[in-house]
């Protein structure tokens, strides 16, 4: 029996020392009454007390363990939400940079786009503006064409019928006959000049006009031209060509080239009655034919040199002339790949330059 006592003894030692120091141990009522009658040698009453305070910590023991199962389970519980809170979590904030990266992009193009269609809107607001300027400069151009088409037509028409009604005229002197005649002439073949120079800006202004470019030696040109309105001159400057080229092969149109030389010279005996009208050639710095005509004569007023190459436009009403031909002279080396102007810096009279390039391609 004592023996069953010290086991029972070992059995409570073992157990949880939380339970035994709380419940049993504790109820010392329980254990000093076992102790008494372990004393007093009744070891029966003693096991009778072990036994009940054994079943009494067992009992014990499974409320503890199931308490203890309990806050695990609460606890894995907690775990387990906060591992799911925390996972969803995770994916909302995917979602919103998603979300966010998604609408950044959508408003980044959407930037883009109507920037670019800005753009366009801009470029075809600016080509409708530029569109809609060149037509109203077109109506301008064309009713002043036609204004000073029928004002210079006129003029010599009116001379002719009037010189050839006084030559019908009974009785008339042989000096009048042969005066009446030099002025039909002289306006008829102005008339033709003004005819053909509307044909040829008519022409250019298209690029309809075809131009034969082969290859010419312009220094024996220039002579030929010089040589050629010297003889026919109304003035009584003296006309000369000056270069220090033995020769200058040049690919180009021979006729138009002419035709360019002739109308600036014959300008030039218009407003130069007296001294010298001088057409130079030379090569230039960047290896351009640049040919030059230098008259002594009145010269052009600063303010009318920006507009001298304009159609019909005439330094001074009363010299005869169609005013197309310097207008014809741009257009005739634009074609050509050069480029004509007025040196301004040039004060004793007038100046005209043009450049022409040595080699170059132009619509044949």
């Amino acid at each position: 029996m004592k023996l069953l006592i010290l086991l029972l003894i070992f059995v409570l030692s073992g157990m949880p020392s939380s339970l035994c120091a709380e419940e049993v141990i504790v109820d010392s009522l329980y254990w000093q009454n076992a102790e008494q009658k372990m004393e007093e040698e009744e070891y029966k009453d003693a096991a009778r007390i072990y036994s009940e305070m054994i079943v009494l910590g067992d009992s014990l023991f499974r409320v503890y363990t199931g308490e203890r199962v309990e806050d695990m389970r609460k606890d894995y519980t907690i775990d387990e939400l906060e591992l799911q809170n925390s996972a969803q979590q995770k994916r909302l904030l995917q979602l919103s940079f998603i979300i966010i990266l998604s609408l950044a992009v959508f408003l980044l193009g959407g930037f883009f786009y109507l920037k670019k269609v800005g753009k366009r809107l801009l470029h075809s607001k600016n080509e409708l503006q530029k569109a809609k300027s060149m037509a109203e400069e077109s109506i301008r151009n064309k009713s002043l064409f036609l204004s000073n088409m029928s004002h210079e037509i006129k003029t010599p028409l009116n001379a002719l019928a009037g010189f050839s009604e006084v030559l019908t005229t009974p009785g008339i002197d042989e000096a009048t006959r042969v005066q009446c005649n030099d002025v039909i002439q002289l306006n008829s073949e102005l008339l033709l000049k003004l005819i053909n120079d509307v044909v040829d800006i008519s022409c250019l202004d298209v690029a309809n006009m075809k131009f034969s470019i082969t290859t010419h030696e312009v220094v024996a040109l220039c002579r030929n031209v010089v040589k050629m309105l010297d003889n026919i001159k109304q003035t009584s400057a003296d006309i000369r060509f000056e270069t220090e080229l033995t020769s200058l092969e040049i690919e180009t149109d021979q006729g138009r080239l002419q035709q360019m030389l002739v109308n600036l010279l014959v300008n030039a005996t218009k407003f130069t009655k007296e001294g010298s009208i001088t057409l130079a050639l030379r090569l230039d710095e960047q290896g351009f034919a640049e040919f030059s005509v230098t008259d002594t004569g009145c010269g052009i007023p600063l303010e009318r040199q920006s507009t001298i190459f304009g159609r019909f436009e005439k330094l001074n009403e009363g010299v005869q002339g169609t005013g197309l031909g310097l207008s014809i002279c741009k257009l005739i080396i634009k074609r050509l790949g050069g480029e004509i102007w007025v040196d301004s810096g040039y004060t004793a009279g007038a100046r005209f330059v043009f450049i022409h390039p040595l080699k170059q391609e132009v619509v044949r």
